[in-house]
């Protein structure tokens, strides 16, 4: 697979971001030769190497608690301290797979280290609900889906059929009137007669009621009880931010404060200013505009971040702050690319100057800071080194585990499948942790078949 990468470099370009991309990427190269140089590993010695990684795993999750339970951050995903929170997800979700393992395929027998195991694997769930981790739990939730299946076709048991098939049917319905409800949630508002809302404040001042340009989030209208001249005056007693200027996210200030109150339910004017903390108001300088993304991080309030983040850039066509709407200029970005240099790839060390110009050609309102690579794999594979590259890489990806039945493994399954749709929206070997993550892990399971022939039933 690194001679993949390698063949990047024939197209020319900056030797310097060649270079450093091939130099992030040397777990490719060095990790197999160093881990097929060993004696193999005994069952034992695996499950040991296993348990030290689900314990590492568990570390990183307690240091992320401390952060969220002190409420040490301005983004939930902040409180993965130690690598990206998109990785940290992926490595949750592997250590929750290899816990499962231990309890229903390897069956562990002493009924104290399931009860333990059943533990940490629920408090993983809880962290990664809490990191927000959007991938962590898509992937969680087909990996259920596919092991039901796989246990269901598998089963010669009417009862067990019917019990899988209940689970599983259970599992779709709960999804889909889990993310309705959220729906309804967020755009369902009270019935309002504006003719009875309140027309000034307790200081005389004329309230605005604005129900069509402010928007809707989390049920509520954003341009209700509103008077900005109050506003500006409460804010700049309490903060030395300006109020026309930016928050640290370089959002309006004075659009997160709005939010912000309205989130609290409370009028945008100075009373509704007075009532806030001073931590509150440091979080509003910080460029949260939403109390819950701070009170009640989870789904919930990723799903709230989601829709209020795309229907701003359906409105403006601005994706900034916003991780959906800046993945769909990425990929938009990305084919613009692949179409002009579909057959042999745009060159590695092009990378960095084909981005730019394809988002000065879209006039793109991404902020320079934010105007990314693909964060597809698979497509930044084919901006690279084109079509037959991508062939050459889809083949070095799979083929191996193939070649010696390692996907009959419930583990190595479990694991490719979350390397492959973690691909789908970020540049997952692009990383230090993501291509070591894979490398290390790959290696390990290829190269030690004898151990790893278990197959989930």
């Amino acid at each position: 697979m690194y001679l993949i990468f390698l063949t990047g470099f024939l197209r020319g370009g900056s030797l310097e971001y060649v270079l450093t991309d091939l130099r992030g990427i040397l777990p490719l190269l060095i990790l197999p030769l160093i881990i097929a140089s060993m004696p193999s590993l005994s069952k034992k010695q695996l499950h040991v190497l296993l348990l030290f990684y689900v314990a590492a795993v568990l570390a990183g999750t307690i240091f992320s608690a401390i952060e969220l339970f002190g409420r040490n951050f301005t983004e939930i995903r902040n409180i993965s301290i130690f690598i990206s929170p998109v990785r940290f997800g992926l490595m949750i979700c592997f250590a929750i797979v290899i816990l499962i393992g231990f309890i229903f395929v390897e069956r562990f027998q002493k009924r104290l280290v399931k009860i333990l195991f059943a533990i940490i694997i629920l408090w993983l769930l809880f962290i990664l609900i809490k990191l927000e981790s959007g991938i962590g739990i898509l992937i969680l939730s087909i990996l259920t889906v596919v092991f039901l299946i796989k246990i269901l076709l598998k089963s010669g048991s009417i009862v067990l059929k019917i019990v899988f098939s209940s689970i599983l049917i259970s599992f779709f319905v709960a999804t889909w009137l889990f993310i309705n409800n959220e729906l309804n949630h967020f755009y369902t508002t009270p019935k309002i007669e504006l003719r009875q809302l309140k027309k000034t404040t307790s200081h005389g001042n004329a309230y605005l009621h604005d129900t069509i340009n402010y928007g809707i989030e989390d049920g509520k209208y954003i341009g209700l009880h509103l008077c900005e001249e109050e506003l500006k005056e409460a804010w700049n007693v309490r903060s030395t931010y300006d109020f026309d200027g930016p928050d640290e996210k370089r959002q309006a200030l004075r659009s997160t404060l709005i939010r912000f109150l309205t989130s609290k339910g409370l009028y945008k004017d100075k009373e509704g200013v007075q009532q806030l903390t001073n931590e509150e108001i440091g979080f509003i300088e910080g460029g949260i505009a939403n109390a819950n993304h701070i009170y009640n991080p989870g789904i919930k309030s990723r799903i709230s971040k989601i829709i209020f983040g795309y229907e701003v850039y359906q409105k403006t066509a601005n994706p900034n702050g916003n991780s959906l709407a800046q993945r769909i200029e990425f990929w938009t970005v990305s084919i613009n690319i692949i179409k002009e240099n579909f057959w042999w790839g745009a060159g590695t060390g092009n990378i960095p100057q084909e981005f730019e110009t394809q988002y000065n050609e879209m006039n793109s309102k991404l902020f320079p800071k934010n105007r990314m690579e693909s964060h597809n794999q698979y497509l930044l594979i084919m901006i690279s080194v084109g079509i037959f590259g991508f062939i050459w890489f889809m083949f070095a990806l799979i083929y191996p585990g193939i070649k010696i039945k390692a996907f009959s493994n419930y583990r190595y399954f479990a694991f490719m499948l979350i390397i492959l749709i973690s691909m789908l929206t970020d540049d997952t070997l692009e990383t230090q942790a993501g291509v070591t993550f894979f490398a290390f892990f790959n290696s390990i399971f290829l190269l030690n078949p004898e151990d790893e022939s278990k197959k989930a039933d």
